[in-house]
């Protein structure tokens, strides 16, 4: 039960951050009428995203490693899971994203 509560706390605002997401972008596109500016920010916002990726990476090779080390080690994982783990993880993205757009947007 705790699983699932916890679970729904980085569903929700990840699916909202989601929706919200392409709305705030064309809206910013709009504004800065897809000057060199507005290119800069993306760039710089996906090189965040791009890192994160690869921190991800990194730390599911790490513990595929570990696993692999210890034999005596079961793990089942459902379909259901699996395709929960991946809608968090593109809610983080897409959260990394929107606030990496709207850091570099003021800072530029």
């Amino acid at each position: 039960m705790n699983e699932q509560i916890i679970f729904l706390l980085f569903l929700i605002p990840g699916a909202g951050i989601t929706i919200f997401l392409p709305f705030w972008k064309s809206k910013k596109e709009i504004v800065y009428k897809k000057d060199e500016r507005w290119q800069l920010i993306q760039n710089k916002a996906n090189n965040a995203v791009n890192q994160l990726n690869s921190i991800i990476l990194i730390l599911f090779l790490f513990i595929g490693g570990m696993i692999s080390i210890n034999f005596d080690i079961e793990i089942t994982f459902t379909l259901n899971r699996l395709c929960t783990y991946g809608v968090c993880y593109l809610g983080l993205r897409n959260a990394i994203e929107l606030f990496a757009l709207k850091y570099f947007d003021d800072k530029i």
